[in-house]
C-alpha cells in the first residue's frame, strides 16, 4: 500500500468520524469548530494519528502483502509447474508408445507382416508397467542403502528420515526418468530410420541429434520434479487456508484508525474550547467510554517516557513494570509492543500473559511456540528452524519400520516378518530451556543485523494473576535462566500487590526480584492534567468539575477513571442535564454500595462495620462525616477491628470531603487553585488520600485533614492511639 493508498483510507476515515453524532452535536453547540477546520487540522496531523494505529496497519499489510505476493507467484509458477507436469506425463507415455511401436516394428519385420495398431498398445502398456516396476525396485533399493550406509537413520533420527524418503523418492523417480528418456530416444531414432530407409538402423547408423533428445527429456522430468515437489501442499496450507485472515485485519486496522481519528478530534475541541466550568453535565452519548481496552489515540505518561528511555540505554536483560492495580502496566506494555509508543525503535514483540497456574514447563513450551509462530510470520530466515521446532514442541513422533518376505509354491507358503519401532521421548525442562535460549539468540541476532535492525523483545503480562503468591518468586527464578540472551529484552509487568504477598520486595536485602530483574519502571497513576486529558480523548468538552470529581473518586487509576466517568454518563437521564451535586451525590451512593458488598480483609466481625456504609444507616447518622466518627467508636470495641476500623472511617471521610467539594458551591477559582498540583487542598492530594486508605491509614487522615483544611472544612479527629500489640505499631496509652 502506498502513501496515496494511506492516505484515501485516512480521508474515508476522516469523513466518516465528522458524520459521528457527537460531533456533530459537538459542533453545533459550541458553534466555535467547523467540520472544514477539524478536517484541516486532521490532516495535518494526519502521520501522527496513523501512527496510533501502526500496530493493526503493520498486522494487515503484512498479511495482505503476505498472501498477495503468494498469489501472484504461485500463479506464475502453478501455471508452469502443471505444464511441465503435463509434458513429463506425454513424454513418458510418448516413451512406451514408441518403445511398444519400436518393439512391433521388430516383430513385424521377422514375420514379414504389416505393423498393428492393437499390437503396438499392449507393447506400449507392457513397457509402462515394466518402468513401474523398475522404479519401485529402484525405490526399494535407495530405502535400503540408507538403512545400511547411514547410521542416523537406523536410530530413528527425524532429519535423516527425511532425507532417507526425499532420497528414496528421487532415486525411483530419477532412474525411471532415464530409461524413458533413453527408451524415447532410441525409439524415435529407430522408427524415422524404418521409415525413411525400410530398413533397421546399423551400428553406426544415427542422425546425431539422439544425444538432444535424450538431455531435453531429462530436462522436462527434472523441472517436473523440482517444480511439482510439495508445492501445491505448502500453498494450500500456508495461503489459501488464511484466505480471510487479510480482511480480517484490515477491518481490525481501519478500526483502529477510527477510533484514533475520533480521539484526536475530541481532543483537539476540547483543547480549542475554553475549558468549561459549568456545573451542569448534559453529555447525553459518549461513545469513546465504550471501549473498555483501547488504545485509540495514545495519551503519553512519564511512565512510558521513562520506559523507553530505559529500553534504549539497554542492549538486553529484563525490565520490571511495577506500580498499583489499574494503573495502565498492560496498556503501556502493550503500547510499547505494539510501537504507538513515541519510540523510533523497530521491534519484533512476542506477547504472553502469564498463566494464573502456573507450570514452568507448560508455560515454557507455550512461550518457545509463540517465539516460533512469530518467527514463521515475520518469514525470518529461521523461519525452517522455527518450522522444526513447533513441530518438534506439538508433535510425538513415532518411527516405524517393518520387512516382510513371503514365498510359496501351491498350497504350501512361507512368510517371515521383522519390525522396528522408535517413539520419540518428551522434551525434559532442562532441554526445552536449552531449546528457548538458543532460539531466542538465533532470532535475536537476525534481527538485530538486519536491514534495518530492529530488537527482539518479549512481552510478559500479568504475573500477578498467578496463584498462590508465593508462586510468583518460583516463577521469576525459573525464568530469569532466560534473560540473559544478548539483544533480546524481557518486559514484564508486575503489581505492587502481588510483590508484597509474595514476599519479593523486601527492603535492606537482595530477594528473587532483586536478582532476576535488571531495571525497574514504576508505572504511577495518573496525575490531574493527564487524566483530563485521556477524558478529552473520550468525551467530548467535559466541564472541568466533572473531570475532577471523576480523577479524585478514582485515585487517578486509568481504568478507575473510565469507569467511573462511564457510571456518571449512565446516572444521568435523557433530556434533563443533572447538576454537579446530583452526579456527584450518584457517584458517592455508588462507592458507599461498593463498600456495604465487599467482603472486608478477614477480620472476625467484618460484616458488622461494614453494614455502616448502606444508605439508610449514613442518613440515620446525620451523613458520611458522623458515620466516620461511629465507625471509629465501634470498632475500637471490636476484637481485632482496629485497622479495619480505621480505613472504614478514612474512607467515610473521604467521600463526605469528596461531596462538600464538590457541590454546587464550587466556583472556577477554586477549580483552578485546586487544579495546581501544589496546592494544599488540591485534586492530585484528594485522589492521593484515595489511594492512601487501606494501605497508609495514618497518612490519609492527614491528607484528607490538610485538604479540608484548605477548602474550610470541619477537622477530622486524629487516630486514637494504639494499644500493646496493636497493628499500627504505636505505644500504649499512659494512665494515671
Amino acid at each position: 500500500m502506498d502513501e496515496e493508498q494511506r492516505a484515501g483510507v485516512f480521508n474515508q476515515l476522516l469523513d466518516r468520524a465528522l458524520r459521528e453524532p457527537e460531533l456533530v452535536a459537538s459542533m453545533g453547540a459550541t458553534g466555535e469548530t467547523s467540520a472544514g477546520a477539524l478536517r484541516r487540522v486532521a490532516r495535518e496531523h494526519r502521520a501522527y494519528i496513523m501512527d496510533q494505529a501502526r500496530g493493526a496497519e503493520e498486522e494487515y499489510l503484512q498479511a495482505a502483502g503476505g498472501v498477495q505476493a503468494a498469489w501472484r507467484s504461485e500463479r506464475g509458477w502453478s501455471i508452469l509447474s502443471w505444464a511441465t507436469g503435463v509434458a513429463a506425463l506425454v513424454v513418458t507415455l510418448a516413451a512406451c508408445v514408441a518403445g511398444g511401436w519400436s518393439a512391433e516394428i521388430d516383430q513385424a519385420m521377422a514375420e514379414r507382416r504389416p505393423v498393428s495398431f492393437v499390437d503396438v498398445l499392449v507393447q506400449s502398456a507392457g513397457i509402462l508397467m515394466a518402468l513401474a516396476l523398475l522404479g519401485a525396485i529402484a525405490g526399494a533399493v535407495t530405502w535400503w542403502a540408507y538403512w545400511f550406509l547411514v547410521p542416523a537413520v537406523r536410530t530413528g533420527d527425524s532429519a535423516a528420515e527425511d532425507r532417507r524418503l526425499n532420497g528414496t523418492v528421487v532415486g525411483a523417480t530419477g532412474f525411471v526418468a532415464v530409461l524413458a528418456a533413453a527408451s524415447l530416444s532410441a525409439s524415435v531414432t529407430k522408427i524415422l530410420w524404418v521409415h525413411e530407409h525400410h530398413r533397421p538402423p546399423g551400428p553406426d547408423d544415427t542422425y546425431g541429434w539422439e544425444w538432444a533428445l535424450l538431455v531435453g527429456t531429462l530436462i522436462i522430468y527434472a523441472g517436473a520434479y523440482w517444480l511439482l515437489r510439495g508445492r501445491l501442499a505448502e500453498f494450500t496450507s500456508e495461503y489459501v487456508g488464511d484466505g480471510g485472515e487479510p480482511s480480517r485485519l484490515e477491518t481490525v486496522w481501519r478500526e483502529a484508525l477510527h477510533e484514533c481519528v475520533l480521539g484526536f478530534l475530541r481532543s483537539h475541541i476540547g483543547e480549542q474550547l475554553e475549558r468549561r466550568y459549568a456545573t451542569v453535565l448534559s453529555v447525553m452519548s459518549a461513545p469513546g467510554l465504550r471501549r473498555v481496552r483501547a488504545l485509540d489515540y495514545h495519551v503519553v505518561t512519564p511512565a512510558e517516557e521513562t520506559l523507553i528511555r530505559v529500553c534504549n540505554g539497554m542492549d538486553g536483560g529484563s525490565i520490571a513494570l511495577a506500580g498499583p492495580r489499574g494503573a495502565g502496566k498492560s496498556e503501556l506494555l502493550n503500547a510499547y509492543c505494539k510501537g504507538v509508543a513515541p519510540d523510533s525503535t523497530a521491534k519484533l514483540a512476542v506477547e504472553v500473559t502469564a498463566p494464573v497456574v502456573y507450570d514452568r514447563r507448560e508455560f515454557m513450551l507455550h512461550l518457545l511456540a509463540r517465539l516460533c509462530r512469530v518467527v514463521i510470520r515475520e518469514k525470518l530466515r529461521a523461519a525452517p528452524e522455527a518450522t522444526r521446532i513447533l513441530q518438534r514442541v506439538r508433535y510425538q513422533h513415532t518411527r516405524s519400520g517393518e520387512l516382510n518376505a513371503s514365498g510359496g509354491w501351491g498350497p504350501w507358503s512361507m512368510s517371515a516378518k521383522r519390525g522396528t519401532t522408535h517413539t520419540r521421548q518428551p522434551l525434559a525442562y532442562p532441554e526445552i530451556v536449552q531449546m528457548l535460549t538458543g532460539f531466542l539468540g538465533v532470532v535475536a541476532e537476525e534481527v538485530s543485523t538486519a536491514i534495518p535492525a530492529r530488537r527482539l523483545v518479549v512481552s510478559i503480562d500479568e504475573l500477578d494473576r498467578i496463584a498462590p503468591a508465593a508462586v510468583a518468586r518460583d516463577f521469576l527464578n525459573e525464568l530469569k535462566v532466560v534473560f540473559d540472551v544478548p539483544h533480546c529484552l524481557f518486559v514484564l509487568s508486575v503489581s505492587d500487590e502481588a510483590l508484597k504477598e509474595a514476599d519479593l520486595s523486601p527492603a535492606g536485602r537482595r530477594d528473587a526480584f532483586d536478582s532476576a530483574i535488571d531495571e525497574v519502571v514504576r508505572v504511577e497513576p495518573l496525575d490531574h492534567r493527564t487524566a483530563v486529558k485521556l477524558l478529552d480523548t473520550r468525551v467530548i468538552g467535559l466541564p472541568a468539575p466533572f473531570a475532577a470529581l471523576f480523577y479524585c473518586l478514582s485515585g487517578g487509576m486509568p481504568r478507575g477513571l473510565l469507569r467511573t466517568a462511564r457510571a456518571a454518563v449512565a446516572l444521568l437521564e435523557p433530556d434533563r442535564p443533572s447538576s454537579l451535586a446530583e452526579v456527584t451525590a450518584g457517584l458517592v451512593e455508588r462507592e458507599l454500595a461498593r463498600t456495604a458488598n465487599s467482603a472486608g480483609d478477614g477480620v472476625a466481625t467484618p460484616g458488622e462495620l461494614l453494614q455502616f456504609f448502606r444508605m439508610d444507616v449514613v442518613a440515620g447518622q446525620g451523613g458520611l462525616r458522623q458515620l466516620g466518627d461511629r465507625i471509629a467508636e465501634h470498632a475500637a470495641v471490636l476484637p481485632g477491628g482496629a485497622r479495619l476500623g480505621v480505613t472504614l472511617a478514612n474512607r467515610a471521610y473521604f467521600l463526605d470531603t469528596v461531596s462538600s467539594v464538590f457541590s454546587g458551591n464550587v466556583t472556577e477559582q477554586l477549580i483552578t487553585e485546586a487544579s495546581r498540583p501544589g496546592h494544599s487542598g488540591s485534586f492530585s492530594a484528594l485522589a492521593r488520600a484515595q489511594r492512601e486508605i487501606g494501605t497508609a491509614d495514618v497518612l490519609a487522615r492527614s491528607t484528607l485533614d490538610e485538604i479540608r483544611k484548605a477548602w474550610t472544612l470541619t477537622a477530622l479527629p486524629p487516630i486514637a492511639p494504639a494499644g500493646a500489640g496493636s497493628e499500627f505499631g504505636g505505644h500504649p496509652a499512659q494512665t494515671g
